[in-house]
């Protein structure tokens, strides 16, 4: 049976939100799972928590705008194992909502060096030793941003739209050495980086969701680690969204006629 035990796997942004979920469903699964993030207290904290169920995980404080800092790290943990099999890039920031007449060259520059040089820092270093072995999963974190764009946030969503292309394209040029690379678009996730929008918005998020419901890092873990088994061999070049149904963007009329046939439903 193909399986993800002892396999490794470096994750941006383990410490909190959907990189700490990735971690801790890959380490379900067997996976040696190297958290790595800015913020090392987060990090040591997702470590905790994979030892208390049982897994196995390695602390790397990693800035991904620092590109020297990813090859040490990234070295380091292939000469400890001689391999590195997976890659998940979930390190991010949102920036404050800013119409696009008001966001500074500063502003943009930030976003996107955390979001795209990062992603393509750590998909470098790491492709070139995925290469040596014959076999990798990569998975990027995109947005449903990217997807539909987002009023007052479009350097997020630009930056987001930009990582599918990139995961397009790098799974062209990875395929010949057994090398995937998928990307995940999620909707709204309960994570800290969404919280003030998920309390400023109420219930319309989950309104407007067919799921009715708000997205949990779980969620879009249990899809991350679908594409990193061994069984996903196939699927490559594919953008997977984890938005219950919210892209489809359900409409006053559709809310309106739904509550109707519940009413209905309820008064038989």
């Amino acid at each position: 049976m193909k399986t993800l035990k002892d396999q490794v796997a470096v994750i941006t942004g383990g410490g909190s939100g959907i990189g700490r979920g990735a971690c801790l469903d890959l380490a379900k699964k067997g996976v040696r799972v190297m958290v790595t993030d800015i913020n090392e207290e987060g990090a040591k904290e997702t470590k905790k928590l994979i030892e208390e169920a049982g897994g196995y995980a390695e602390v790397y404080k990693m800035n991904v705008v620092d590109e020297n800092a990813i090859k040490d790290v990234v070295a380091s943990i292939y000469n400890k194992y001689n391999r590195l099999d997976i890659l998940v890039c979930c390190a991010g920031i949102a920036p404050m909502p800013i119409l696009c007449a008001d966001i500074t060259t500063e502003d943009w520059d930030k976003i996107m060096k955390i979001h795209l040089y990062g992603t393509f820092f750590c998909c470098r270093e790491c492709a070139k030793l995925m290469k040596k072995n014959r076999y990798g999963r990569i998975v990027l974190t995109s947005s449903l941003a990217g997807f539909t764009g987002l009023t007052a946030q479009i350097s997020y969503a630009a930056v987001k739209g930009a990582i599918v292309t990139f995961a397009y394209s790098l799974a062209k040029e990875l395929g010949p050495y057994d090398i995937t690379v998928n990307a995940i678009q999620p909707g709204f996730i309960r994570t800290g980086m969404t919280e003030m929008q998920v309390q400023a918005m109420g219930d319309t998020i989950a309104n407007e969701t067919p799921i009715r419901r708000v997205g949990e890092p779980e969620d879009v873990a249990a899809a991350i680690s679908f594409f990193c088994s061994p069984e996903a061999g196939f699927i490559t070049g594919e953008v997977l969204r984890v938005d219950g149904a919210l892209a489809l963007q359900t409409s006053i009329v559709d809310i309106a006629l739904y509550n109707m046939c519940e009413a209905h439903s309820s008064a038989k």
